[in-house]
């Protein structure tokens, strides 16, 4: 069989590539670097897991949560079951991140959310070493660095990051495994081949939709490294695609087939359409925006024109990736900023060849000039630590966990209740140990509905009494809601109030006060 010998065809620094070490300054300033990014994101480290979209965090702390009492000796019974059966939630993807952290929190002797921030915290700059290195094949050891400094330091990077929740871990992995791919490219052996397909198939395990960041890097890898033809009798790349395949394969196919299908059926299938809408684009070119500012987005697609062929490469997998995956999962696209986390290493190795041609006239500058552009540098990166800084600061949430014990504790044990609550109810899940039976849908919920084709109910009081049957009380927090859905409010005041309490009330579907 045709093994591949050279690494890029008619690339003349196709030559397999050894780093050279690393001098004991640059690898304090690069230690110093990261652990000044690790220290950033444990700004309010001890508040609770709502300053970035709650809903999943949350949904992560409370599978931990039954993880650590599974584990726990003195954990009661009934205690340990009740936590399991809250934990009892859709399967998105393994929750390997939440089994480690369970597990810490048994070691620590208590449950504490935080240690999932300091877990999160640690991946997200350990990806950046693989930024690192990847990036010392296009330029140099200060561009590098202050290239990394957008990694570390974007406020939107330092928020989202530490959040509890498997993406940032999956975009460490993603990292890694782009890393392994190119030192394939550069030498294609067993060892490496092993490496980026191992690498790859736990990023896909970790999170299914790395998937498109995976297959994009990793095609550009073999579509550099052999041609055509060849690639079909290369047995190395026939071992990478199985070992990056077969994880994801197995658990998915095996395992969680039915939720794996329903759920591509909503989220993919049913909502495919907005792509053929062109708000569907301003609306992604605006969270970009809003994430990290278009003129970043910019200067990485003119960085990524002058880059060295075989980085170049690889990041066009990785763009395609990104790309694809906001075609695949349109709404989540424009809706969730975590799923564009992948963007902030992505254009963080794309702008360093833009870096390097401004490094290299800035060496001809006088030395006033040059202490001026380090300046700006590390001024950019304290005024992104400062913004988001002040975002975590400003919004304090240790008042929440008691509120929503208080919640929980109002509602009679044994009952059947229905909410129009946040967080689809991951809130009084998490903080008051009960679990709703029913989410009544929120505005953004019926939106959601009627793009995916559903329309809205034609007769509104079947829908309450098809939405409520069953159930003994309708809670409801979110007043906001309630008050965008005037037919609601005039239904539920038909019924008496069980509890008026602060932030909350309870309606008892029992007793109806209409004649």
């Amino acid at each position: 069989m045709s093994e591949p010998q050279t690494a890029i065809k008619g690339d003349p620094t196709s030559s397999s590539h050894d780093d050279p070490a690393l001098k004991g300054w640059q690898i304090a300033l690069l230690g110093l670097m990261l652990a000044l990014g690790f220290l950033a994101r444990l700004v309010d480290l001890k508040d609770a897991p709502l300053d970035f979209h709650s809903t999943r965090q949350l949904r992560s702390a409370i599978i931990a949560r039954a993880a650590y009492l599974r584990l726990s000796p003195d954990a009661s019974p009934a205690l340990r079951q009740e936590a399991m059966d809250l934990a009892n939630l859709e399967i998105y993807e393994p929750p390997i991140l939440e089994q480690i952290v369970g597990a810490t929190y048994a070691l620590a002797g208590s449950e504490q959310v935080w240690i999932a921030r300091i877990y999160n915290a640690l991946f997200w700059m350990l990806g950046g070493l693989a930024v690192f290195l990847i990036g010392r094949r296009t330029g140099k050891f200060p561009v590098i660095l202050a290239s990394l400094a957008f990694y570390c330091f974007l406020p939107f990077s330092i928020i989202a990051s530490r959040s509890f929740q498997p993406d940032p871990w999956m975009v460490m992995w993603t990292l890694w495994t782009a890393y392994a791919a190119l030192r394939w490219c550069e030498s294609p052996t067993w060892k490496w081949a092993v490496i980026a397909g191992l690498l790859g198939g736990f990023t896909i395990l970790v999170k299914a939709f790395a998937g498109f960041y995976v297959a994009g890097i990793m095609i550009a890898a073999v579509l550099m490294t052999e041609r055509l033809p060849a690639l079909l009798r290369n047995r190395q790349v026939w071992a990478m695609a199985a070992l990056t395949l077969a994880p994801t394969a197995v658990y998915y196919l095996l395992f969680n087939a039915q939720r794996s299908s329903n759920f591509l059926s909503f989220w993919m299938v049913s909502l495919s359409g907005l792509v053929l809408t062109t708000n569907f684009y301003a609306d992604w070119l605006a969270m970009i925006k809003g994430l990290m500012g278009l003129p970043a987005l910019l200067a990485a697609v003119l960085g990524l024109t002058i880059a060295e062929r075989r980085t170049r490469g690889l990041l066009l997998g990785f763009w395609a990736g990104y790309a694809a995956f906001g075609l695949a999962m349109p709404y989540q696209y424009t809706t969730h900023e975590y799923y564009h986390l992948a963007l902030i290493p992505l254009v963080t190795l794309s702008v360093i060849p833009l870096l390097q041609a401004g490094y290299e006239l800035l060496l001809k500058q006088g030395l006033f000039w040059r202490a001026m552009a380090v300046g700006a540098v590390l001024f950019a990166a304290f005024y992104g630590f400062w913004v988001a800084r002040s975002v975590l600061v400003v919004n304090d949430y240790s008042n929440e966990p008691a509120s929503w014990r208080r919640v929980g504790d109002a509602i009679p044990q044994g009952s059947r209740f229905i909410a129009l609550t946040a967080d689809y109810g991951m809130r009084l899940r998490y903080y008051g140990w009960r679990n709703e039976n029913a989410s009544w849908p929120s505005q953004g919920d019926l939106k959601l509905f009627s793009i995916a084709g559903h329309d809205n109910p034609d007769d509104y009081e079947k829908y309450f009494q098809d939405m409520t049957a069953g159930n003994d009380y309708f809670l409801v927090t979110a007043f906001g809601e309630l008050d965008a859905q005037p037919q609601l409010r005039e239904i539920l005041e038909r019924y008496s109030v069980l509890v008026d309490g602060n932030g909350f009330k309870i309606y008892d579907l029992r007793e109806s006060t209409s004649s």
